[in-house]
């Protein structure tokens, strides 16, 4: 997948980026014995075994234990060729050289015909080249950095012995074989060479079951990978997070040697068994007596034991609009043996049936079902011995009432947020429910603190007012047909822990009601001595391929130069003015460019209203001078203190800016391109 994003590295560990020692590619046919070692560029095509196709050969020196790695390459072409110049959309596999053939290629001598790995018959690899993993490659300029990771590229360097890998690169079949797709080699001139970017590991890594994970067992057989420098390793295991994350009580299982550890046997850990339904919580410290630093401290990974209960349902609870000849289906509780499924329109009389027919099989029919409904159901366990009261799982049916904004289980969602459903399709109105207790809401009645109001069909919303900060709420809409409610679904969302200044999600190519970017964040248009644009000249405006978060993001291209030195986007708040709300004191915005761009620096511009006291303009430099060329995307965080200082009012801010040039306060080398600005929040500190 492509990645844009910059990752955010532990401390513990050790970041390295390294160039390849050899890279090029090779070609079919009638090119079978041409070499093509001293081109710019990594040219991949696939043309069903013509003289177009062409593979790529990129070799790494490498050494030690990684946790991560990425590999990083700078689009050189893409077209529909033919002369054309319209970015096309490419999948690229990558492949591991099996190590015996690493050394037997050399960059200047290497052809079709003699490249180790290569299926000269096809577009394909032999069968000494092991597939890793693919990548897509957008419709994206020249000059756009795209990476590749994958568990299976760790894994193929942790298994080298030699210090040397080589990564093999093919593209599946395109819409055209004539579409052109290249990388930029180590001897182009304008763009950056392909860098194998590996974590070093500093503490133990790559848990096995994975953290997180899920095991249909009551026991485990928990491992890892170890540090190079670690000659023991000491073993904490709890089901409590806090305890194992402190070494506290008896969570300490011992020191030993061996990466890996039984548990749930007898004398093993847990000698009766896991619990089912239970988390444990698991942490590794890597240990060498002869460093100082040790032991290094392991992060906490976890899994789950599966429960006695029905668990997994399908539909899932909660699910909306399910089509009414739908079957249940559900995973067993563990060991269960027989299930006894209650179904109805009425939750407490499923919540108390008893005495019903046990199955052996794990799916149900209800027969037909009912449109406009709210249907409940329970799967009890019985494994030989016991039964196990399952949980009451709810779905609706086509016509039922449903969650439209924000969705069920939303995240971040904003503070100002009014709450939308679509109507039940003939209830007359909906009761409303609102809280922060999930089972308030959900017991709640019309006489309870949690009920809002009656909303008339066609008044299907409600506005809770100003939300708390990094909450979570629960509501609900009862149908109403006229002396008849239908209790609606709890739906939740929890809240944002941070202030939308602009996140470029609501504008739209309609600039004939002012809904375009460039109506919104003013540029250089017409303006002398500004060399911004804001968005691009023909719909779609925005930029939604290259974004950090939802579906679009503001490209701003700037053009320092012919006396022009400054070029900048300014946006009029009509929102989210106070900055001294909700205790916030940092302002955040997400960059990218590329490498390709001019080192202008980059700037935010704060201003008051005209004629307010204080009402000067504050302008924060980013303090990286290539931040420009940034070829992932970059959070850039502003202390509000820093605008303060500068006169700024913080309760009362009237227009954001963003530029590159002199404005910053450094001088700058002058020229062009383009920076991508994305997710503009205001946060806590």
């Amino acid at each position: 997948m492509i990645s844009f994003v910059v990752p955010v590295l532990s401390l513990i560990s050790s970041a390295r980026a390294v160039e390849p020692t050899a890279d090029t590619f090779v070609r079919g046919a009638e090119f079978g014995d041409t070499n093509y070692g001293s081109n710019s560029s990594v040219t991949l095509k696939n043309a069903n075994g013509n003289g177009y196709d062409r593979k790529g050969y990129i070799r790494f020196d490498v050494s030690g234990t990684i946790m991560d790695a990425s590999l990083d390459l700078t689009v050189s072409t893409n077209n529909e060729g033919g002369g054309g110049t319209t970015p096309q959309t490419f999948t690229v596999e990558v492949y591991g050289l099996a190590e015996s053939l690493d050394h037997t290629w050399i960059e200047n001598d290497i052809t079709w015909n003699n490249a180790p790995g290569n299926d000269t018959s096809s577009s394909n690899f032999a069968e000494d080249a092991t597939l890793l993993g693919s990548f897509i490659v957008e419709p994206i300029p020249v000059g756009n950095i795209v990476s590749f990771s994958d568990p299976a590229l760790v894994d193929f360097i942790n298994a080298d012995t030699d210090n040397q890998i080589t990564l093999l690169l093919r593209r599946t079949a395109g819409t055209s074989s004539s579409h052109n797709l290249a990388f930029a080699a180590k001897e182009h001139a304008s763009y950056s060479a392909p860098t194998l970017n590996t974590i070093a590991a500093t503490r133990a890594f790559s848990p096995d079951p994975a953290d997180g994970a899920f095991l249909e067992a009551t026991w485990a057989a928990l491992s890892w990978r170890a540090i190079d420098s670690a000659v023991s390793h000491y073993l904490y295991l709890g089901d409590n997070f806090d305890d194992v994350s402190n070494g506290a009580g008896d969570t300490f299982v011992g020191n030993q040697a061996e990466t890996t550890l039984l548990v749930g046997f007898p004398g093993y850990a847990y000698p009766n068994g896991l619990v089912p339904g239970a988390t444990y919580y698991w942490r590794i410290d890597e240990v060498n007596e002869a460093e100082p630093s040790s032991p290094w401290k392991g992060d906490v990974w976890s899994f789950s034991i599966a429960p006695n209960t029905a668990y997994n349902p399908d539909p899932a609870d909660g699910a909306e609009f399910v089509a009414t000849d739908t079957n249940l289906n559900w995973t067993a509780g563990y060991g269960a043996k027989l299930h006894t499924v209650y179904f109805g329109d009425d939750y407490d009389t499923v919540s108390n049936a008893a005495g019903g027919l046990p199955q052996g099989t794990t799916t149900y029919n209800p027969g037909p079902l009912q449109a406009e409904k709210v249907y409940y159901w329970r799967v009890d366990e019985f494994d030989g011995v016991q039964t196990h009261k399952g949980d009451i799982w709810r779905f609706t049916t086509p016509g039922a009432a449903g969650s439209l904004e924000p969705a069920n289980g939303a995240v971040e969602v904003p503070l100002n947020s009014p709450l939308t459903w679509i109507p039940a399709t003939t209830a007359v109105s909906h009761d409303v429910y609102f809280g922060t207790d999930k089972d308030a809401v959900s017991n709640a009645t019309t006489a309870s603190p949690e009920f809002k109001g009656n909303k008339a069909a066609g008044s299907e919303s409600y506005n809770p007012g100003q939300l708390e900060w990094d909450t979570t709420y629960y509501w609900r809409a009862d149908a109403v047909y006229g002396t008849n409610t239908v209790k609606g679904l709890v739906w939740s969302f929890t809240t944002a822990n941070f202030l939308v200044v602009d996140d470029f999600e609501s504008y739209t190519d309609n600039d004939a009601i002012g809904q375009a970017i460039w109506q919104s964040w003013i540029d250089g248009f017409g303006v002398a001595d500004n060399g911004a644009q804001v968005g691009y000249l023909l719909p779609p405006y925005t930029e939604q391929t290259i974004v950090h978060g939802g579906e679009q993001s503001m490209p701003l291209l700037y053009r320092n130069e012919m006396g022009v030195t400054n070029s900048e986007a300014r946006l009029t708040l009509t929102s989210q003015k106070d900055w001294t709300a909700q205790n916030i004191g940092e302002l955040s915005l997400w960059f990218r460019g590329a490498p390709g761009n001019a080192a202008e620096p980059l700037y935010v511009a704060v201003s008051n209203p005209v004629g307010l006291p204080g009402g000067a303009t504050a302008i924060v430099a980013n303090g990286d001078l290539n931040a420009a060329k940034a070829n992932a995307w970059t959070q850039w965080v502003v202390p509000l203190q820093a605008l303060a200082d500068q006169g700024i009012n913080l309760s009362n801010v009237n227009t954001l800016a963003v530029g590159l040039g002199t404005k910053a306060g450094v001088a700058g080398p002058g020229g062009s391109g383009t920076v991508y600005i994305d997710d503009i929040r205001l946060y806590r500190p």
